[in-house]
């Protein structure tokens, strides 16, 4: 059995958020499972400039081994440039370990708009070919889209729908097929097979909706009004490859909240599996933890006497963080700058009455609208941030920073600052220096508010690093939460901001109290701030990948046979 494991960000270097994350981690986990070959098929960009994304990707072509000769001969006959290859994964379970191998096909679908071929006794592009029969096979009408601002993006997602479900049909050749789609740009691939009658198992997964990242928080009034209308300023030509989920023979969704705007917005209905992680470490590596907060301290205080010749005791700072994409509204900063003031007063007014010692909580924004030379940065980034560094949004970030009087430069009079961070963190960003999960492990807290979150693996991601969390009941993740609060009495370490039914005032009250309650354990009570710490662990230990991949592996495997017809 062949098991086809397909998205836009399916393949080396072709990360644009969470998704990567989460195909990785099916891949690795599905072939120490799986009887039969598991391929990761995603796109190849080859070069700078083909990329629909201003992130510009260019597609890792390294690998250490060739793929099998069927494989191979499917990807070839699929008549477009492609990579294929291997790579070794180690596989741990329940005190199991043994070597697995991923297979990568990865195919250059840029190479559509150029390729001259015959279709329905027209010579025209591959592109156009691929087109012509998505609107014979499922109505879809690219002339009202192609022109778009978003264009290039929905042609680039049908010609990799086209190449992943071709490679499928050719691959069916060799043996059964079953095909996991992950999100929108291939879900045409799913409705394509199943109008052609091939014979392969479909299954597809949302991760969000369209129209549920364009309303944000309102979409969850329009779920109790039962209002399907889509929003102004949705992309509709999206949106119709969205609606291809109908063609699949299961869809699944990452949380209830997902599900429910599938059902809202497109009459589509499924099961939910929710994401999972990784974790590495069977127990919290406490040293680690102080090594990291260290670094973070002694970087930070250092970068603040430098810049702006503050004298502060490295044991007052207490570093808390959010990391997310650059959405200031659906990531909800506005509500967590707004709890940082408020954050602010309840340490200072403590502080004033001799009840707490000096504390200094600086609380960074580590979000970005792309990567930073680190040469450009100056010596003193974040701390030191002139504004030509800045753009779009990274500069209206720090202008809502600057307007609550709660930046970094304050930091000598205000208990709370915060600090944006407009960088992809890594050991070589001119800031911190440190990795993702070395931040995470040193900080004393993490929060994140938003109004609108499928799922939120960030907060899982913090939770692994024994890192306790404030978190919005809008994200997917909340659900998971409860469940486990509800089935095994895990309770601490992550706390449950109600931010749907509740004021805007109370909400953003209850995100202080909520950094205040982690933050006082840290200060005063090291028992709790260890069992805190120590439940976020459980938390995400309880959360992994095993689960979530069997169910995957469970539909994946029952097979339905279909009679097969032809194709482009």
């Amino acid at each position: 059995m062949f098991i086809i494991i397909a998205g836009e960000e399916a393949g080396p270097a072709n990360k644009l958020g969470g998704v990567w994350n989460v195909i990785d981690a099916e891949a690795r986990h599905m072939c120490g499972i799986a009887d039969g070959e598991v391929i990761v098929v995603g796109p190849f960009f080859e070069k700078l400039g083909q990329d629909w994304s201003p992130k510009n990707r260019v597609t890792s072509d390294h690998f250490p081994f060739k793929v099998g000769e069927e494989i191979e001969k499917a990807a070839k006959k699929v008549g477009i440039p492609y990579v294929t290859g291997k790579a070794e994964v180690t596989y741990r379970c329940r005190g199991i370990e043994k070597r697995c191998y991923v297979n990568y096909v990865l195919f250059n679908v840029e190479y559509n708009l150029t390729k001259s071929i015959e279709y329905d006794g027209q010579k025209m592009r591959l592109s156009d070919a691929v087109k012509a029969e998505a609107y014979k096979l499922v109505g879809l009408n690219s002339l009202l889209y192609e022109s778009k601002s978003y264009g290039r993006e929905y042609t680039h997602y049908l010609n990799l729908s086209y190449a992943v479900s071709e490679f499928a049909k050719n691959l069916n050749d060799f043996g059964k097929v079953a095909m996991h789609c992950h999100e929108y740009p291939v879900f045409y691939a799913a409705a394509r097979l199943e109008k052609l009658k091939i014979p392969v198992k479909t299954v597809v997964t949302f991760h969000a909706t369209k129209p549920g990242r364009v309303l944000g928080a309102r979409v969850f009034e329009r779920i109790r009004k039962n209002d399907p209308s889509l929003p102004p300023g949705v992309q509709e030509g999206l949106v119709e490859l969205e609606k291809l989920a109908r063609y699949a023979d299961t869809a699944t969704f990452v949380s209830d909240k997902t599900r429910a705007e599938a059902r809202l917005f497109y009459g589509i209905d499924g099961i939910v599996i929710r994401n999972g992680i990784d974790v590495c470490c069977e127990a919290i590596d406490w040293d680690f933890k102080d090594r990291c907060l260290g670094k973070i301290r002694s970087i930070l205080a250092r970068k603040l006497k430098d810049v702006y010749g503050y004298e502060i005791d490295e044991e007052s700072i207490i570093p808390i963080y959010t990391i997310s994409r650059l959405e200031l509204e659906n990531k909800g900063y506005p509500d967590l700058l707004d709890s940082l003031v408020i954050l602010d007063r309840i340490l200072t007014n403590r502080i004033n009455n001799g009840e707490i010692d000096e504390v200094k909580v600086i609380c960074l924004l580590i979000t970005a609208l792309g990567k930073k030379d680190p040469e450009s940065l100056p010596d003193g980034f974040p701390v030191d941030l002139p504004e030509e560094l800045l753009v779009g949004d990274e500069l209206t970030l720090k202008k809502m920073v600057d307007e609550r009087k709660i930046d970094i430069s304050k930091i000598g009079k205000r208990s709370v600052c915060a600090l944006p961070y407009p960088q992809w963190v890594g050991i070589d960003d001119g800031g911190l220096g440190m990795t993702i999960d070395e931040i995470a492990a040193g900080c004393i807290a993490s929060i994140f508010p938003s109004r609108y979150e499928p799922f939120l693996l960030t907060a899982l991601e913090a939770c692994r690093e024994a890192c306790p969390v404030v978190i919005s009941s809008a994200c997917g993740f909340s659900g998971a939460v409860k469940e486990l609060h509800r089935k095994k009495g895990i309770f601490g370490g992550v706390i449950l901001i109600d931010n749907i039914n509740q004021s805007y005032l109370e909400v953003i009250t209850d995100y202080a109290f909520g950094l205040h309650v982690i933050i006082d354990a840290f200060m005063r009570d090291k028992s709790k701030d260890r069992m805190m710490c120590s439940t976020a662990f459980v938390l995400a230990c309880e959360m992994n990948w095993e689960e979530p991949v069997r169910k995957y592996y469970e539909i994946l495997k029952s097979f339905d046979e279909k009679p097969g017809m032809g194709s482009v």
